[in-house]
């Protein structure tokens, strides 16, 4: 790669426009140039660092077989032998550049041994220290027989400040929607990006409405210690949120142990409903495979009340000027909110109001009767399914 490559490939990194897809676009666009100017690269790979409470980073990964793919990496991951063995962990320490060949003899990493193995014959990797002290990586890989040449090895060194600043970007983007999806849940989010943040900006949908609750939380605050009570509903978070956006729900807001989540119905009220019902299902048999492990340890199970609903609903933003909340809010809400009450009196885990049992129309539904909600003006029909009716929950009181 000659000097005037070097100097083209800087300028572009410095005013190329931001794509903000995870880094997928970067890498792609980088490595078409960087192979287009001579360099034999047969793989490369760089993280974006991220804010997100599970995550450590997203690698963003190169092949000349593959393409560009994205993996997710789980904090704890920096605490597998694999990891602490790689090249990586040295760069994120503060290591200088580490340089590779893998032809003949024995290999310092494990990496560089399934790199050999897979054709690979020389490999460099870099460390991206950012502004705020985190250090990034990048790496590359060639199959080319003489593997990369000393002017190869320049030219990657001298772009590599401004790789730092270019990824150090995404990401700053990455992060950002990192920390919103999990906050706000990925639709939120999007449109928070997309500039619906303005208080009092909304948008009336139609929608199947989730709420549900955790039963006897209170008894449990009061005789758990604060740990037990997080590590407890922590499992129980993950049974309903899980379901939930398996079924294409989206998860608005933990009030205390109770969520509130919507499937918007999209033109489609009956598929909105089926999706709804089906994370309820799956929600409480997640639930059940929890208790089995509780029952094991001699703890209590666990149980919960889930109302299913249907109407409209004002989808957006409330609050004061310094502290708003993506939400939903109408009179809808309300009653589903009143309707998962009538769990505990009914015996049942799930409440399915008239409107949604007229959506979704669910086979082996079992009629509970016409009930008065607090708050709610006219007597609403609730049904369950049968094979909920005569279950009785573990726990009447909260």
């Amino acid at each position: 790669m000659t000097p005037s490559s070097v100097s083209e490939l800087q300028a572009w990194l410095l005013g190329a426009r931001h794509v903000d897809d995870g880094g997928v676009s970067l890498m792609a666009d980088l490595v078409e140039r960087m192979r287009a100017h001579g360099l034999p690269l047969w793989r490369a790979s760089f993280s974006l660092m991220t804010r997100h409470p599970e995550l450590v980073w997203r690698s963003v990964q190169w092949t000349q077989a593959e393409g560009v793919q994205t993996i997710d990496r789980n904090r704890a991951m920096l605490d597998e032998p694999f990891f602490q063995r790689s090249p990586i962990a040295l760069l994120r320490r503060g290591a200088p550049p580490i340089r590779v060949r893998l032809q003949g003899g024995p290999l310092p990493f494990p990496i560089c041994e399934d790199l050999r193995a897979q054709g690979g014959t020389d490999y460099f990797a870099q460390g991206l220290p950012a502004s705020n002290g985190e250090i990034s990586y990048l790496s590359w890989a060639t199959q080319d027989p003489v593997g990369f040449s000393s002017a190869a090895l320049a030219a990657l060194t001298a772009l590599s400040p401004y790789l730092a600043q270019r990824i150090e970007l995404a990401s700053a983007y990455h992060g950002t929607r990192a920390l919103l999806d999990v906050y706000l849940g990925r639709n939120a989010g999007q449109r928070v990006v997309d500039g619906g943040f303005r208080r009092g900006s909304g948008e009336l949908i139609e929608a199947a409405i989730w709420f549900c609750d955790l039963r006897g939380f209170t008894a449990l605050s009061d005789e758990r210690s604060p740990q037990d009570v997080v590590r407890t509903l922590d499992e129980y978070f993950d049974c309903v949120v899980g379901a939930v956006m398996h079924a294409g729900g989206e998860v608005l807001k933990f009030i205390g142990d109770a969520i509130l989540a919507i499937f918007p119905v999209a033109g489609d009220a009956p598929a909105a409903c089926r999706r709804a019902l089906a994370a309820a299902e799956g929600a409480l048999a997640a639930l059940g495979r929890v208790n089995a492990g509780r029952a094991a340890c001699n703890e209590p199970p666990l149980a919960i009340g889930v109302a299913l609903h249907l109407g409209q609903v004002m989808y957006g933003n409330i609050g004061a000027k310094d502290r708003l909340d993506f939400t939903v809010i109408s009179s809808s809400v309300n009653e589903a909110c009143r309707l998962e009450a009538l769990c505990k009196t009914l015996k049942t885990p799930l409440a399915l109001s008239q409107a949604f049992v007229d959506a979704s129309r669910p086979g082996g539904i079992m009629d509970l009767g016409l009930h008065i909600l607090k708050g709610v003006r006219a007597p609403l029909r609730v049904f369950t399914l049968a094979h909920h009716a005569a279950l009785s929950l573990s726990s009447s009181s909260q």
